[in-house]
């Protein structure tokens, strides 16, 4: 276990996170409405499975947009890092459930998702931590901003 609490988690920091690419004066075409953090729970390094946890961004779009992922405090896309203090655990987030679309800005081999119009849209985020990671116990973060571009 890395910690006691058995937590571990990515927060999706929404506050202004939407960048709006149109003239001045032009209404945001997209809102996010609700996250659920990739909450990756306790992380066993003796544990031959990689750790894996989904989340989630409810949106509304009165157009088609494209959104991105930040780097998060790593400063790279592959890999992410958690980090507790000092300490940190790789890990990654991926735009498609078998985990091989590295979610970034289509940059540094990433790929993005497209966000249909609609109400209440849901994107999924897929989360993994790889295995044979040894941290040192303790409770690990990452935030990540997302970007709505239309």
């Amino acid at each position: 276990m890395v910690n006691g609490t058995g937590h571990r988690r990515l927060v999706f920091l929404v506050a202004a996170a939407v960048a709006l690419l149109a003239s001045p004066g032009a209404r945001a075409a997209c809102t996010i409405n609700t996250t659920s953090a990739v909450a990756f729970g306790v992380y066993d390094p003796s544990s031959g499975t990689p750790t894996d946890s989904t989340g989630a961004i409810t949106y509304t779009c009165t157009t088609t947009a494209l959104v991105t992922l930040s780097t998060g405090g790593s400063g790279t896309y592959n890999p992410r890092s958690l980090n507790s203090g000092a300490n940190t655990i790789t890990y990654n987030l991926y735009a498609d459930a078998a985990r091989t679309q590295v979610w970034g800005d289509f940059s540094a081999g990433t790929t993005l998702r497209i966000a249909g119009a609609g109400t209440n849209v849901v994107l999924s985020v897929f989360g993994r931590i790889p295995t044979a990671q040894n941290p040192n116990p303790g409770s690990y973060s990452d935030t990540i901003v997302v970007t709505f571009f239309f």
